[in-house]
C-alpha cells in the first residue's frame, strides 16, 4: 500500500511539474502562421502575445516565449500610428496563433465571392 501511495505521489509532482510550452510565430493577415514553432517555457517567465494594430485594423501579431532578455509586460503601447496591445499567460500552449480578424478585413475577403455568387445566379 505504501508502495502505491508513493508511485502516486510521484506520478503526480512529475504531472504537476511538467514543461510548459508556447506557441511561437509570426501571423498575419490572410497568410496566417508564419514560421510556427514551440518554445519551452523557462521558469518565472510567460508566454507573450503581442497583436499589432493601424488604427483599428489589425497587421500581424508575434508570439513567443518570454525570457530574462525578453519579459512579458502586459499592457497596451500607442505609437504615433500603432498600438501594440501584449498579454502574457503562464500555461501550456496559451497564446493563440491569431486574434479575431477586424470586420473590414473580413469584408474585403468576402466581398469577391459574393460578387461572384450574383454573377452565378445570372
Amino acid at each position: 500500500m505504501n508502495t502505491f501511495l508513493l508511485l502516486s505521489l510521484s506520478a503526480l509532482v512529475c504531472w504537476v511539474s511538467a514543461d510548459i510550452r508556447c506557441h511561437s510565430c509570426n501571423t498575419f493577415p490572410v497568410v496566417g502562421c508564419v514560421d510556427r514553432k514551440s518554445c519551452l517555457l523557462e521558469q518565472g517567465h510567460q508566454c507573450l502575445t503581442t497583436h499589432v494594430y493601424l488604427g483599428k485594423m489589425w497587421l500581424y501579431s508575434k508570439l513567443r516565449c518570454g525570457s530574462a532578455k525578453e519579459p512579458c509586460l502586459e499592457g497596451i503601447n500607442k505609437t504615433n500610428e500603432l498600438t501594440y496591445n501584449t498579454t502574457c499567460c503562464r500555461t501550456d500552449s496559451c497564446n493563440s496563433f491569431a486574434p479575431r480578424p477586424s470586420p473590414v478585413l473580413s469584408l474585403s475577403l468576402l466581398t469577391p465571392f459574393a460578387g461572384l455568387g450574383f454573377w452565378l445566379l445570372h
